[in-house]
C-alpha cells in the first residue's frame, strides 16, 4: 500500500486572517531528489491526490554505488530520464564518521585510508597502523627531546636551549614540513602505482628543491629560517612519502620468483653502503670551505649529477606493467591491426617515460572506475548498458564530448578491466560506423547507441581470449592493471542462474 505524507498548505482570506487546508504530497517527491535538475516543484502537479496509484508508479533501482565506504542508490522514476539517488544509512560507520558532516569525513577517509577500505585490505590493518601510529607519536616525542639536547651540546647557548626558543623552531619547521607532505599525499597517491616513473622524477625534483631552499637559511636572516626551514623539509618529507611508494612498485616488478624481500633486503644493502660513501664524500667537501659561496657552488655541481643519474635510472626502468594508458594504446592497435604490440613497438607513441599517451596520438579518452553520476546523463543510458551488460562486471557509457566512461561492479578484476577497455574502444569505432558525424559530435540516441554497444559487445566477446593470450605472448603481465583508481564500485542485480539438474545415480544392487 503507499503511503501518502500528508501536509498543511495556507492560503489568506481576506486580509487579516490565514485559513490551513490539507494537501498530499508524493512521499518520493519528500525523499529523494533529482540528479539532472534543480528546478523546483510544480504545487499544481505535485499536490493533487492520485487515487489510482499502483505498483508501476514505484521506482526501480538501477544501481547500488559505493563511494568511500557508503552506499549510494540510483533509481528510475516512470516517465522521466532523470536519474534520482538517495544515500543508504551504514551501521558500519566509525564514531568519527557519525558525528563529523558527510563531507569532512570523505576528505579525512581520503587522506588517511587506503581506496576500498576496508574490503581492499587485510584483517589485522587497522591494528597493526593503530600502534604504528602510537609508536610514531612517542617516538617523535623522543627526537623533540633529542633535537634539544643536541643543539645544547653544539654550543647553544644553555639559556635560549632551556627556554626552547631555538629547539622549538627547530621541531616546528619539521611539523609544518609534515603538515604540507598530508596535502600533497591526500591529492595525488592514486596515481603513484600507475606512473610510478613519472612521479619518481617528481619526488627527485622536490628533493632537490628542498634542499636548495634549506641552503638559503644560511644567506637568509633569522626571521626566515622558520618558514624557508619548513618549505625545505615539506618538499623533502614529499620526496621520502613519493621514493617509498614508487620503490616498492619498481622492487614488486623485479621480482619475478615472487621473491621481494630478499630484493628489499639488497637494496636496504646497497644504499646504505652508497649512503655511508656519501656522508664520508660530504664531510671531506665541507672540510675544504665553509662559505656560503662553497656550499652553493658544491649543490650547483651536485644537484644536476644527482637528478642526471634519476633520468637514467627512469629511462632504464622498462616493465611490461599495463596501466590506463598503455592498455588503450594496446587496444587501438589490436582493433586496427588485429594484433597486440610488443612494449618496443608502443614506445613511439608514448611519451617520454612511456606511461602516458603521447600527444597528437588519436585515440579515444577512456575514464575508467568513473562514478555513475558522472558516466550516464540519463536513466536512459543506464538502461541501455544493463540491457547489454548486465552479465559483466562493468557497464560503458558516452559522453557528448566523446569520452567513453567505465563503471565498474564490485566484483572487478584485472581481466575485467582489461576487457572494459578493449570493449570502449570497439564501442567508439561501431559508433562512428554508418555515421556522419564523429562520436564527440553525435547527441545521445537510444537506438542508434544499444546497437553499438551490442555489436562491439559481440565483436569483444569473440576477440577477447586471443587478445589475451597474445597479451601474454608478448610479455605483458595482464594479472594487474593500475590506473587512479578513486575506488568507486557498483552493484546492480543480475538474472538467478538456473539450478543445475541433479543427477540421480541409479541404486546399486547387492548380489
Amino acid at each position: 500500500m503507499l503511503k501518502l505524507n500528508i501536509l498543511l498548505t495556507r492560503t489568506a482570506i481576506g486580509s487579516s486572517r490565514l485559513c490551513y487546508k490539507p494537501c498530499i504530497i508524493h512521499p518520493y517527491i519528500l525523499a529523494h531528489r533529482h540528479s539532472s535538475t534543480n528546478q523546483p516543484l510544480n504545487p499544481s502537479s505535485n499536490n493533487v491526490p492520485n487515487k489510482n496509484v499502483d505498483a508501476d508508479s514505484k521506482p526501480t533501482i538501477l544501481l547500488t554505488e559505493i563511494v568511500h565506504g557508503r552506499r549510494r542508490v540510483y533509481k528510475h522514476l516512470p516517465n522521466t530520464t532523470n536519474l534520482i539517488w538517495d544515500w543508504i544509512p551504514s551501521s558500519g560507520l566509525s564514531f568519527f564518521e557519525q558525528i563529523l558532516p558527510r563531507r569532512v569525513a570523505a576528505y579525512f577517509r581520503t587522506l588517511f585510508l587506503p581506496v576500498g577500505y576496508p574490503e581492499s585490505v587485510h584483517p589485522t590493518y587497522a591494528k597493526v597502523h593503530f600502534w604504528q601510529f602510537l609508536e610514531t607519536y612517542v617516538g617523535s616525542m623522543v627526537g623533540v627531546l633529542c633535537s634539544e639536547a643536541m643543539l645544547t651540546s653544539l654550543g647553544v647557548g644553555a639559556p635560549a636551549a632551556a627556554g626552547g626558543a631555538v629547539a622549538i623552531q627547530w621541531v616546528l619547521k619539521d611539523g609544518f614540513g609534515e603538515i604540507g607532505k598530508l596535502f600533497f599525499i591526500q591529492r595525488f597517491a592514486k596515481s603513484f602505482d600507475s606512473h610510478p616513473k613519472s612521479w619518481k622524477i617528481v619526488g627527485e625534483a622536490s628533493s632537490l628543491f628542498g634542499s636548495f631552499v634549506q641552503l638559503m637559511t644560511v644567506v637568509a636572516p633569522a626571521s626566515a629560517f622558520l618558514p624557508l626551514a619548513s618549505l625545505g623539509y615539506a618538499c623533502r618529507s614529499i620526496h621520502f612519502s613519493i621514493w617509498a611508494a614508487t620503490h616498492m612498485t619498481f622492487t614488486r616488478n623485479f621480482a619475478l620468483q615472487g621473491n621481494v624481500g630478499d630484493l628489499v633486503a639488497k637494496d636496504d644493502s646497497q644504499m646504505s653502503v652508497a649512503h655511508l660513501f656519501g656522508l664520508v664524500s660530504g664531510v671531506g667537501l665541507i672540510s675544504l670551505s665553509h662559505s656560503p659561496t662553497a656550499l652553493f657552488t658544491m649543490f650547483a655541481i651536485l644537484g644536476p649529477l644527482h637528478y642526471f643519474s634519476t633520468l637514467r635510472l627512469v629511462r632504464e626502468a622498462q616493465f611490461e606493467v599495463l596501466n590506463g594508458s598503455k592498455l588503450v594504446l594496446i587496444s587501438d592497435a589490436f582493433l586496427h591491426t588485429n594484433r597486440v604490440p610488443s612494449m618496443k613497438e608502443l614506445k613511439p607513441r608514448e611519451s617520454y617515460f612511456g606511461e602516458s599517451i603521447r600527444l597528437g596520438e588519436k585515440v579515444p579518452t577512456v575514464v575508467l572506475g568513473d562514478v555513475v553520476r558522472k558516466a550516464f546523463d540519463s536513466s536512459a543510458q543506464v538502461q541501455i548498458a544493463l540491457d547489454v551488460l548486465r552479465n559483466e562486471n562493468y557497464l560503458i557509457s558516452r559522453k557528448s564530448d566523446g569520452k567513453i566512461c567505465v563503471v565498474l561492479h564490485t566484483d572487478a578484476a584485472a581481466m575485467d578491466v582489461i576487457k572494459a577497455v578493449l570493449h570502449s574502444l570497439r564501442y567508439h569505432h561501431d559508433l562512428s560506423v554508418n555515421a556522419s558525424q564523429e562520436p564527440q559530435q553525435m547527441t545521445f540516441n537510444p537506438s542508434h547507441d544499444k546497437i553499438a554497444l551490442r555489436s562491439s559487445h559481440e565483436w569483444t566477446e569473440a576477440n577477447f581470449p586471443r587478445f589475451v593470450s597474445e597479451l601474454d605472448d608478448k610479455d605483458w603481465q595482464s594479472d594487474a592493471v593500475f590506473w587512479g583508481d578513486s575506488g568507486y564500485r557498483v552493484n546492480w542485480t543480475r538474472p538467478a542462474k538456473e539450478s543445475e539438474e541433479q543427477v540421480v545415480p541409479p541404486a546399486s544392487t547387492v548380489e
